[in-house]
C-alpha cells in the first residue's frame, strides 16, 4: 500500500512539474476617448492558480507586438479570480499612439506551455501565442470583442456531454461570428511578432477519434460530445467583428480544458465526426474589396479538392494580381498576369494543401475582390 501510495505521489510531482501557468486568453484593443489613433492594448491571460501558481506570480510584464513595427512591454494591471478559483485572469495593459489609421495585427507570444498537452504534441516547445487583427480606418472609433471563457471554468467531466457558452460581448453592437481554428504559435523568438498556426494540433474529439467537437458560428456555443480521456486539450477561436457588413476586427482566443473524473452519470458518446475548421468569415485586409460591372471573379467548382478554376474579367485592357492565402495571411499561391487582357484564366492546383479555408484575391491597381475558398 505504501508503495502504491508512492508512486501516485511521484505520478503526482511529474504532472505538476510538467503543467504550467498558461491556460489562453486574447488581445484586445480598446480606443482613449478623444482621440482616433491613440488605444489601450490589452493582454488578458488565463492563468492556473494551481499547479501553476508560483510561474503565475511572477509573471509581471509580457511583450506586445503593435503592428507598426514597434514591441512593447505590458504590465500586469489586475489580477481577478475566476468562480471556481482555479485559475485567474490577468489583464497585461499598455497605452499605444498610432501614426496614422491602418489594419494593424496584434501579438504576443509566450514560452512554456504544457507539456502534457493532449491536443498537441511536444507543447512545451512551441510558445503559447495570441493575436488580434483591426482597424482604425473606420467613420466612428472600434473596440474589438470582449472575449469570455467557460462560466463553470475550464474543468470538465470525462464521457459527459460538455456544452460551453464562451460569453463574447461588443460595447457598440457589432455583429460577431465564431470559427474553429488551430492554436497559434512562433517558432523563434526573433519571430516573435509573427503567429502561425500549430500545425501538429489535432481538435479534442479528433485526438482520440471518438465523438464530436462542434462550434455554433453565430452564438459561440461550444459543444464536446463527449469527452474520453483525462488530460489537458487547447481550443482556439477565431472571433469576427462586423459592422455594416464590413469585416473590422479578427481576434484569436485560445483556452485550455482540463478533462477530469468528476461526479455525474456518463453519457453515451456519438459516432466520430471529425471537427470542421473554419471562420465564419473572411480575412481581414486593409483594402476593400469592390465587385462591378468592369471588374469581375468567377472560381468554380466550391468546393474544391484538387484544380481550381479562376476567370478574372475587365471592362479594359489590365494585367491584375491573383494571390491566394491561408487564414493566417500566408501566401501559399501567387501571379502576376504580364498581358494585358480583358480576360485572364488561371487553374491553381489545390491538391496538396490542407483542407481547410483559403482566401483568393484578386487585386487591379486599388480594387480587389476577396473570395473565400472551401478546400475539401
Amino acid at each position: 500500500m505504501k508503495t502504491v501510495l508512492l508512486l501516485f505521489l511521484v505520478f503526482l510531482s511529474v504532472e505538476a512539474v510538467q503543467a504550467t501557468h498558461l491556460i489562453g486568453g486574447y488581445i484586445q484593443a480598446t480606443p482613449i476617448s478623444g482621440s482616433s489613433l491613440t488605444y489601450r492594448i490589452s493582454a488578458v491571460l488565463y492563468l492556473d492558480e494551481v499547479t501553476g501558481k508560483t510561474a503565475a506570480n511572477q509573471m509581471d510584464a509580457i511583450q506586445i507586438c503593435l503592428g507598426d513595427g514597434a514591441t512593447v512591454t505590458a504590465y500586469r494591471a489586475s489580477r481577478i479570480g475566476n468562480n471556481t478559483q482555479m485559475a485567474s485572469i490577468d489583464s497585461y495593459t499598455l497605452i499605444h499612439t498610432y501614426t496614422g489609421p491602418g489594419t494593424y495585427t496584434l501579438t504576443t507570444s509566450i514560452t512554456n506551455r504544457s507539456s502534457v498537452n493532449k491536443t498537441i504534441p511536444q507543447a512545451n516547445d512551441l510558445p503559447l501565442t495570441l493575436s488580434t487583427t483591426f482597424t482604425s480606418n473606420t467613420p466612428t472609433v472600434n473596440q474589438t470583442p470582449t472575449a469570455g471563457y467557460p462560466a463553470t471554468g475550464f474543468r470538465i467531466g470525462v464521457n459527459s456531454k460538455a456544452v460551453l457558452l464562451l460569453k463574447v460581448t461588443d460595447v457598440e453592437g457589432d455583429s460577431l461570428t465564431y470559427g474553429l481554428a488551430k492554436p497559434l504559435t512562433t517558432l523563434s523568438s526573433s519571430q516573435s511578432c509573427t503567429g502561425q498556426a500549430v500545425s501538429s494540433y489535432q481538435y479534442p474529439n479528433d485526438a482520440t477519434r471518438r465523438g464530436t467537437f462542434k462550434l455554433n458560428s453565430r452564438t459561440g456555443e461550444l459543444v464536446w460530445d463527449a469527452p474520453v480521456e483525462v488530460g489537458l486539450y487547447s481550443v482556439a477561436l477565431i472571433i469576427n467583428e462586423y459592422r455594416n457588413s464590413v469585416l473590422i476586427s479578427q481576434t484569436t482566443q485560445e483556452i485550455t480544458l482540463f478533462v477530469d473524473d468528476l461526479p455525474g452519470t456518463p453519457g453515451v458518446t456519438p459516432p466520430y465526426e471529425p471537427a470542421i475548421q473554419g471562420l465564419a468569415g473572411g480575412l481581414l485586409t486593409a483594402t476593400a474589396s469592390y465587385s462591378d460591372t468592369d471588374f469581375q471573379l468567377t472560381t468554380f467548382p466550391s468546393p474544391v479538392d484538387d484544380r481550381l478554376q479562376v476567370v478574372v474579367q475587365t471592362s479594359d485592357l489590365t494585367s491584375p494580381t491573383v494571390e491566394m492565402t491561408d487564414i493566417n495571411g500566408r501566401i501559399m499561391h501567387k501571379l502576376v498576369f504580364n498581358r494585358a487582357a480583358r480576360q485572364h484564366e488561371q487553374v491553381i492546383g489545390m491538391g496538396s494543401l490542407t483542407p481547410g479555408i483559403y482566401i483568393l484575391r484578386v487585386s487591379l491597381g486599388e480594387r480587389s475582390i476577396s473570395r473565400k475558398i472551401m478546400k475539401r
